[in-house]
Protein backbone atom coordinates (compact mmCIF):
# COMPACT_ATOMS: atom_id res chain seq x y z
CA UNK A 1 0.00 0.00 0.00
CA UNK A 2 2.81 2.70 0.75
CA UNK A 3 4.69 1.65 -2.03
CA UNK A 4 1.75 2.45 -4.03
CA UNK A 5 1.12 5.53 -2.54
CA UNK A 6 4.96 6.39 -3.32
CA UNK A 7 4.35 5.46 -6.72
CA UNK A 8 1.34 7.49 -7.26
CA UNK A 9 3.54 10.49 -6.00
CA UNK A 10 6.14 9.84 -8.14
CA UNK A 11 3.71 10.15 -11.05
CA UNK A 12 1.44 12.66 -10.07
CA UNK A 13 5.21 14.89 -9.47
CA UNK A 14 6.39 13.88 -12.65
CA UNK A 15 3.10 14.63 -14.39
CA UNK A 16 2.98 17.94 -12.67
CA UNK A 17 6.29 19.00 -13.43
CA UNK A 18 5.92 17.94 -17.36
CA UNK A 19 3.00 20.29 -17.35
CA UNK A 20 4.29 22.98 -16.11
CA UNK A 21 7.70 22.79 -18.41
CA UNK A 22 5.43 23.05 -21.40
CA UNK A 23 4.09 26.24 -20.08
CA UNK A 24 7.29 27.71 -19.36
CA UNK A 25 7.46 31.29 -22.30
CA UNK A 26 10.47 30.52 -24.69
CA UNK A 27 10.78 33.54 -25.88
CA UNK A 28 11.13 35.07 -22.73
CA UNK A 29 14.14 32.62 -22.16
CA UNK A 30 15.52 33.95 -25.54
CA UNK A 31 15.60 37.23 -24.23
CA UNK A 32 17.03 36.53 -21.19
CA UNK A 33 20.05 35.02 -23.35
CA UNK A 34 20.50 37.58 -25.17
CA UNK A 35 20.22 40.11 -22.48
CA UNK A 36 23.21 38.19 -20.52
CA UNK A 37 25.28 38.01 -23.79
CA UNK A 38 24.99 41.45 -24.40
CA UNK A 39 26.40 42.15 -20.52
CA UNK A 40 29.46 39.78 -21.69
CA UNK A 41 30.49 41.40 -24.35
CA UNK A 42 30.03 44.59 -22.78
CA UNK A 43 32.22 43.25 -19.40
CA UNK A 44 29.03 43.96 -16.98
CA UNK A 45 29.04 43.01 -13.83
CA UNK A 46 26.09 40.60 -13.27
CA UNK A 47 24.58 40.43 -9.59
CA UNK A 48 22.60 37.11 -8.78
CA UNK A 49 20.82 36.55 -5.31
CA UNK A 50 18.05 34.75 -3.69
CA UNK A 51 17.29 33.01 0.01
CA UNK A 52 17.16 29.73 1.35
CA UNK A 53 17.08 27.57 -1.68
CA UNK A 54 16.55 30.20 -4.57
CA UNK A 55 20.34 31.21 -2.64
CA UNK A 56 21.29 27.68 -3.56
CA UNK A 57 20.32 28.17 -7.14
CA UNK A 58 22.09 31.57 -7.28
CA UNK A 59 25.29 30.17 -5.98
CA UNK A 60 24.89 27.37 -8.97
CA UNK A 61 24.13 30.02 -11.25
CA UNK A 62 27.01 31.84 -10.55
CA UNK A 63 29.28 28.89 -10.67
CA UNK A 64 28.06 27.93 -14.00
CA UNK A 65 28.25 31.17 -15.91
CA UNK A 66 31.89 31.92 -14.74
CA UNK A 67 33.20 28.53 -15.71
CA UNK A 68 30.77 26.42 -18.00
CA UNK A 69 30.07 29.13 -20.47
CA UNK A 70 34.13 30.03 -21.14
CA UNK A 71 35.50 29.86 -24.82
CA UNK A 72 38.71 30.85 -26.15
CA UNK A 73 38.40 34.91 -27.46
CA UNK A 74 35.43 35.38 -25.82
CA UNK A 75 35.60 37.51 -22.18
CA UNK A 76 34.29 35.66 -19.38
CA UNK A 77 31.70 36.83 -17.16
CA UNK A 78 31.67 38.90 -14.51
CA UNK A 79 29.78 36.68 -12.33
CA UNK A 80 28.97 37.75 -8.65
CA UNK A 81 26.71 35.73 -6.13
CA UNK A 82 25.66 38.11 -3.52
CA UNK A 83 24.65 35.05 -1.35
CA UNK A 84 27.87 33.34 -1.04
CA UNK A 85 30.03 35.72 1.06
CA UNK A 86 28.34 34.76 4.62
CA UNK A 87 30.52 37.05 6.65
CA UNK A 88 29.56 39.54 4.78
CA UNK A 89 25.33 38.47 4.62
CA UNK A 90 25.94 37.97 7.92
CA UNK A 91 27.29 41.11 9.28
CA UNK A 92 24.57 42.89 7.49
CA UNK A 93 22.20 40.78 8.18
CA UNK A 94 23.00 41.78 12.00
CA UNK A 95 24.13 45.25 11.82
CA UNK A 96 21.74 46.87 8.71
CA UNK A 97 18.74 44.55 8.80
CA UNK A 98 17.72 40.82 6.86
CA UNK A 99 15.96 43.11 3.98
CA UNK A 100 18.95 44.99 2.99
CA UNK A 101 21.99 42.32 2.99
CA UNK A 102 21.63 42.18 -0.89
CA UNK A 103 21.01 45.86 -1.28
CA UNK A 104 23.98 47.00 0.93
CA UNK A 105 26.28 44.59 -1.54
CA UNK A 106 24.79 46.40 -4.56
CA UNK A 107 25.57 49.90 -3.06
CA UNK A 108 29.16 48.97 -2.70
CA UNK A 109 29.58 47.07 -6.16
CA UNK A 110 27.17 48.36 -8.25
CA UNK A 111 27.66 50.16 -11.47
CA UNK A 112 24.74 51.26 -14.06
CA UNK A 113 24.48 49.34 -16.76
CA UNK A 114 25.26 45.97 -15.00
CA UNK A 115 22.90 43.16 -14.63
CA UNK A 116 20.95 42.13 -11.52
CA UNK A 117 19.07 38.35 -11.65
CA UNK A 118 16.77 37.86 -8.80
CA UNK A 119 15.16 34.62 -8.01
CA UNK A 120 12.54 34.11 -5.40
CA UNK A 121 9.75 31.47 -5.57
CA UNK A 122 7.28 33.63 -4.38
CA UNK A 123 8.52 36.90 -5.49
CA UNK A 124 7.87 38.60 -2.52
CA UNK A 125 10.84 38.21 -0.22
CA UNK A 126 11.94 41.17 1.02
CA UNK A 127 15.41 41.75 0.36
CA UNK A 128 15.36 40.45 -3.10
CA UNK A 129 12.59 42.69 -4.25
CA UNK A 130 14.44 46.03 -2.08
CA UNK A 131 17.69 44.70 -4.20
CA UNK A 132 15.65 45.09 -7.57
CA UNK A 133 14.20 48.38 -6.88
CA UNK A 134 17.61 49.81 -5.95
CA UNK A 135 19.37 48.54 -8.43
CA UNK A 136 16.65 49.82 -11.47
CA UNK A 137 16.89 53.39 -9.64
CA UNK A 138 20.73 53.23 -10.51
CA UNK A 139 20.42 52.04 -14.05
CA UNK A 140 20.28 48.31 -13.76
CA UNK A 141 19.25 46.06 -16.26
CA UNK A 142 17.05 43.06 -14.33
CA UNK A 143 15.91 39.48 -14.71
CA UNK A 144 13.48 37.75 -12.06
CA UNK A 145 13.05 34.09 -11.76
CA UNK A 146 9.76 33.63 -9.74
CA UNK A 147 6.63 31.11 -9.10
CA UNK A 148 3.29 31.47 -8.24
CA UNK A 149 2.18 34.50 -9.05
CA UNK A 150 5.25 36.28 -9.62
CA UNK A 151 4.66 38.52 -6.49
CA UNK A 152 6.14 42.07 -6.24
CA UNK A 153 9.12 41.28 -8.06
CA UNK A 154 7.04 40.49 -11.39
CA UNK A 155 6.61 44.50 -12.56
CA UNK A 156 9.57 45.22 -11.05
CA UNK A 157 12.32 43.42 -13.52
CA UNK A 158 13.23 44.08 -17.35
CA UNK A 159 12.37 40.00 -17.90
CA UNK A 160 10.15 37.44 -15.78
CA UNK A 161 11.25 34.28 -16.07
CA UNK A 162 8.08 32.99 -14.57
CA UNK A 163 7.16 28.92 -13.55
CA UNK A 164 3.56 28.43 -13.83
CA UNK A 165 3.27 26.57 -11.04
CA UNK A 166 2.08 26.70 -6.76
CA UNK A 167 4.29 23.82 -5.81
CA UNK A 168 7.37 25.10 -4.49
CA UNK A 169 9.63 22.28 -5.18
CA UNK A 170 9.11 21.69 -8.73
CA UNK A 171 9.19 25.93 -8.95
CA UNK A 172 12.92 25.42 -7.52
CA UNK A 173 13.58 22.45 -10.48
CA UNK A 174 12.64 24.18 -13.01
CA UNK A 175 14.74 27.19 -11.79
CA UNK A 176 17.87 25.11 -11.83
CA UNK A 177 16.85 23.90 -15.63
CA UNK A 178 16.27 27.13 -16.82
CA UNK A 179 19.74 28.46 -15.36
CA UNK A 180 21.16 25.18 -17.28
CA UNK A 181 19.37 25.85 -20.79
CA UNK A 182 20.36 29.65 -20.36
CA UNK A 183 24.49 28.85 -19.66
CA UNK A 184 24.43 26.48 -22.37
CA UNK A 185 23.17 28.59 -25.18
CA UNK A 186 24.90 30.97 -24.07
CA UNK A 187 28.41 29.06 -24.56
CA UNK A 188 27.08 27.72 -27.61
CA UNK A 189 26.57 31.35 -28.79
CA UNK A 190 30.23 32.14 -28.01
CA UNK A 191 31.27 29.17 -30.00
CA UNK A 192 29.67 29.91 -33.13
CA UNK A 193 29.97 33.87 -32.70
CA UNK A 194 33.94 34.28 -32.15
CA UNK A 195 35.44 30.92 -32.88
CA UNK A 196 38.33 32.44 -34.93
CA UNK A 197 39.34 35.10 -32.06
CA UNK A 198 43.25 34.80 -30.16
CA UNK A 199 46.44 34.35 -31.79
CA UNK A 200 47.31 31.49 -34.27
CA UNK A 201 43.51 30.53 -34.31
CA UNK A 202 42.16 29.85 -37.91
CA UNK A 203 38.27 29.85 -39.31
CA UNK A 204 36.45 26.98 -37.54
CA UNK A 205 33.66 27.46 -40.34
CA UNK A 206 33.84 26.32 -44.19
CA UNK A 207 31.55 29.68 -44.85
CA UNK A 208 33.01 30.99 -48.01
CA UNK A 209 31.87 35.16 -49.00
CA UNK A 210 32.26 34.66 -52.63
CA UNK A 211 29.53 32.02 -52.48
CA UNK A 212 26.99 34.35 -50.96
CA UNK A 213 28.06 37.24 -53.25
CA UNK A 214 29.74 39.26 -50.85
CA UNK A 215 31.85 40.45 -53.83
CA UNK A 216 30.57 42.92 -56.76
CA UNK A 217 31.04 41.48 -59.96
CA UNK A 218 32.50 44.67 -61.38
CA UNK A 219 35.91 45.56 -60.35
CA UNK A 220 37.14 48.72 -59.51
CA UNK A 221 40.71 50.26 -60.54
CA UNK A 222 41.37 46.44 -61.70
CA UNK A 223 40.61 44.73 -58.28
CA UNK A 224 37.39 43.24 -56.64
CA UNK A 225 35.37 45.21 -54.68
CA UNK A 226 34.19 44.23 -51.24
CA UNK A 227 30.16 45.16 -50.79
CA UNK A 228 28.38 45.60 -47.65
CA UNK A 229 26.93 42.10 -46.50
CA UNK A 230 23.57 41.57 -48.01
CA UNK A 231 20.85 41.92 -44.81
CA UNK A 232 19.39 39.28 -46.01
CA UNK A 233 21.83 36.90 -44.42
CA UNK A 234 20.81 35.98 -41.01
CA UNK A 235 22.60 37.96 -38.59
CA UNK A 236 24.78 35.22 -37.22
CA UNK A 237 25.88 34.26 -40.58
CA UNK A 238 26.88 38.27 -41.01
CA UNK A 239 29.09 38.00 -37.82
CA UNK A 240 30.65 34.54 -39.44
CA UNK A 241 31.02 36.35 -42.54
CA UNK A 242 32.67 39.76 -41.37
CA UNK A 243 34.87 37.64 -38.84
CA UNK A 244 36.45 35.94 -41.79
CA UNK A 245 36.64 38.98 -43.60
CA UNK A 246 38.38 40.35 -40.75
CA UNK A 247 40.32 37.20 -40.00
CA UNK A 248 41.80 36.89 -43.89
CA UNK A 249 42.66 40.65 -43.95
CA UNK A 250 44.71 40.68 -40.75
CA UNK A 251 46.48 37.80 -41.06
CA UNK A 252 47.71 38.25 -44.62
CA UNK A 253 51.44 36.76 -44.90
CA UNK A 254 54.39 38.56 -45.94
CA UNK A 255 53.70 41.43 -45.45
CA UNK A 256 54.70 44.12 -42.64
CA UNK A 257 51.74 46.22 -41.20
CA UNK A 258 52.41 49.31 -39.27
CA UNK A 259 50.16 49.96 -36.59
CA UNK A 260 48.64 52.93 -38.78
CA UNK A 261 47.80 50.16 -41.77
CA UNK A 262 46.18 47.89 -38.77
CA UNK A 263 43.66 50.32 -37.49
CA UNK A 264 42.71 51.28 -41.31
CA UNK A 265 42.34 47.79 -42.21
CA UNK A 266 40.00 47.00 -39.07
CA UNK A 267 38.42 50.25 -40.08
CA UNK A 268 37.71 49.46 -43.86
CA UNK A 269 36.51 46.12 -43.19
CA UNK A 270 34.09 47.81 -40.68
CA UNK A 271 32.51 50.34 -43.06
CA UNK A 272 32.02 48.13 -46.05
CA UNK A 273 30.36 44.99 -43.56
CA UNK A 274 27.25 47.72 -43.23
CA UNK A 275 28.14 50.08 -46.03
CA UNK A 276 29.05 53.32 -44.14
CA UNK A 277 30.58 56.48 -45.27
CA UNK A 278 32.31 57.11 -42.73
CA UNK A 279 33.69 56.59 -39.24
CA UNK A 280 37.05 56.49 -37.20
CA UNK A 281 38.42 54.27 -34.61
CA UNK A 282 39.85 55.99 -31.40
CA UNK A 283 42.53 53.58 -29.22
CA UNK A 284 42.68 55.15 -25.56
CA UNK A 285 44.61 54.86 -22.88
CA UNK A 286 43.84 54.25 -18.84
CA UNK A 287 43.15 57.88 -18.74
CA UNK A 288 40.91 57.98 -21.30
CA UNK A 289 43.48 59.66 -23.84
CA UNK A 290 43.66 59.15 -27.55
CA UNK A 291 46.75 57.01 -28.71
CA UNK A 292 46.15 55.94 -31.97
CA UNK A 293 43.74 56.77 -34.52
CA UNK A 294 41.76 55.70 -37.86
CA UNK A 295 39.77 57.92 -39.62
CA UNK A 296 37.83 57.16 -42.92
CA UNK A 297 36.26 60.69 -44.91
CA UNK A 298 35.53 61.77 -48.10
CA UNK A 299 36.72 58.13 -49.78
CA UNK A 300 40.07 58.66 -48.01
CA UNK A 301 41.98 57.20 -44.98
CA UNK A 302 43.73 58.95 -42.31
CA UNK A 303 45.81 58.44 -38.97
CA UNK A 304 46.73 61.52 -37.00
CA UNK A 305 45.83 62.58 -33.66
CA UNK A 306 44.22 66.00 -33.03
CA UNK A 307 42.08 68.18 -30.49
CA UNK A 308 39.12 67.57 -32.40
CA UNK A 309 39.10 64.12 -31.96
CA UNK A 310 40.23 63.99 -28.05
CA UNK A 311 37.34 65.90 -27.92
CA UNK A 312 34.79 63.50 -28.76
CA UNK A 313 35.88 61.24 -26.20
CA UNK A 314 35.55 63.53 -23.26
CA UNK A 315 31.99 65.39 -24.90
CA UNK A 316 30.43 63.30 -27.56
CA UNK A 317 29.12 60.20 -28.33
CA UNK A 318 32.08 58.31 -27.93
CA UNK A 319 32.73 59.64 -24.12
CA UNK A 320 29.11 58.47 -23.86
CA UNK A 321 30.10 54.79 -24.88
CA UNK A 322 33.31 54.52 -23.20
CA UNK A 323 31.80 55.73 -20.03
CA UNK A 324 28.53 53.32 -20.17
CA UNK A 325 30.43 50.48 -21.20
CA UNK A 326 27.56 49.59 -24.19
CA UNK A 327 27.17 50.29 -28.00
CA UNK A 328 24.52 52.93 -28.87
CA UNK A 329 22.41 53.77 -32.58
CA UNK A 330 21.46 57.07 -33.56
CA UNK A 331 19.06 57.43 -35.76
CA UNK A 332 19.47 60.88 -36.38
CA UNK A 333 22.61 62.64 -35.30
CA UNK A 334 20.94 65.93 -35.54
CA UNK A 335 17.91 65.05 -32.67
CA UNK A 336 20.48 62.99 -30.11
CA UNK A 337 22.43 65.61 -28.27
CA UNK A 338 25.01 62.75 -27.24
CA UNK A 339 26.22 63.49 -31.00
CA UNK A 340 28.93 66.46 -30.66
CA UNK A 341 28.34 68.43 -33.90
CA UNK A 342 31.94 69.26 -35.89
CA UNK A 343 32.12 72.82 -37.73
CA UNK A 344 31.44 71.65 -40.41
CA UNK A 345 28.38 70.09 -39.58
CA UNK A 346 27.19 73.98 -38.21
CA UNK A 347 25.84 75.25 -42.26
CA UNK A 348 25.04 71.03 -43.21
CA UNK A 349 21.00 70.81 -42.71
CA UNK A 350 21.86 66.83 -43.72
CA UNK A 351 20.91 64.60 -40.79
CA UNK A 352 22.56 61.21 -40.70
CA UNK A 353 22.73 57.91 -38.50
CA UNK A 354 25.78 57.01 -36.64
CA UNK A 355 26.44 53.82 -34.47
CA UNK A 356 29.27 53.29 -32.02
CA UNK A 357 30.72 50.78 -29.93
CA UNK A 358 32.94 50.09 -27.42
CA UNK A 359 36.66 47.99 -27.94
CA UNK A 360 36.67 46.25 -24.20
CA UNK A 361 39.67 44.07 -23.52
CA UNK A 362 42.04 43.36 -19.99
CA UNK A 363 38.49 44.64 -18.36
CA UNK A 364 38.26 48.18 -19.49
CA UNK A 365 37.72 50.02 -22.74
CA UNK A 366 40.70 50.57 -24.99
CA UNK A 367 38.93 51.57 -28.01
CA UNK A 368 35.67 53.12 -29.47
CA UNK A 369 34.43 52.11 -33.30
CA UNK A 370 32.26 54.98 -34.65
CA UNK A 371 30.56 54.32 -38.23
CA UNK A 372 28.53 56.83 -39.98
CA UNK A 373 25.71 56.41 -42.38
CA UNK A 374 24.70 59.11 -45.12
CA UNK A 375 20.96 58.87 -44.65
CA UNK A 376 18.85 58.97 -41.24
CA UNK A 377 17.72 55.21 -40.39
CA UNK A 378 20.64 54.30 -42.14
CA UNK A 379 21.77 51.43 -39.57
CA UNK A 380 19.58 48.83 -37.86
CA UNK A 381 19.29 46.93 -34.52
CA UNK A 382 20.87 44.34 -36.31
CA UNK A 383 24.04 46.86 -37.76
CA UNK A 384 24.60 47.17 -34.01
CA UNK A 385 24.83 43.52 -32.77
CA UNK A 386 26.98 42.69 -35.51
CA UNK A 387 29.47 45.60 -34.73
CA UNK A 388 28.94 44.65 -30.82
CA UNK A 389 30.01 41.00 -31.31
CA UNK A 390 32.86 42.35 -34.20
CA UNK A 391 34.19 44.42 -31.71
CA UNK A 392 35.37 41.61 -29.30
CA UNK A 393 37.51 40.29 -32.03
CA UNK A 394 38.63 43.93 -32.70
CA UNK A 395 39.55 44.49 -29.41
CA UNK A 396 41.83 41.19 -29.26
CA UNK A 397 43.49 42.60 -32.89
CA UNK A 398 44.29 46.20 -31.46
CA UNK A 399 47.39 47.43 -31.72
CA UNK A 400 49.14 48.33 -28.71
CA UNK A 401 51.54 51.01 -28.06
CA UNK A 402 53.00 52.84 -24.78
CA UNK A 403 53.30 55.99 -27.39
CA UNK A 404 51.03 58.03 -29.48
CA UNK A 405 51.19 56.92 -33.24
CA UNK A 406 52.92 60.59 -35.09
CA UNK A 407 52.89 58.97 -38.51
CA UNK A 408 50.33 60.63 -41.09
CA UNK A 409 48.68 58.46 -43.93
CA UNK A 410 46.83 58.49 -46.97
CA UNK A 411 45.09 55.84 -48.97
CA UNK A 412 42.52 55.47 -51.18
CA UNK A 413 39.41 53.31 -49.39
CA UNK A 414 39.51 51.75 -53.39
Amino acid sequence: MVRRMAGNYAREYLDSLRHTLEALPEATLVQAIELLHQARLEQRQVFILGNGGSAATASHFVCDLAKNTRHPGCPSFRAIGLADNMALFSALANDEGYENVFLQQLVTFFKPGDLVIAISTSGNSPNVVNAVEMARHKGAKTIGMTGFDGGQLAPLVDIHLHVPSDCIEQVEDIHLAMEHLICKALREKAQSEVEVIGEAVTPAWSFSPSAMGIRDAEPENGAARTSPLPTSIPVEGRILASLERLYALLSEKGTWVSRGDHLQRILKVSLEIVGAASGSILVIDEDNEVRETALAYAGKFYTFLDSTLEETIHQGLAGWVVENRQPALVPNTREDPRWLRRAWEVGDNASRSAVCVPLIAFGRVVGVLTLVHRQVGGFTQEDLVLLASLAVFVAANLPTSGKPHQETRVEGTS
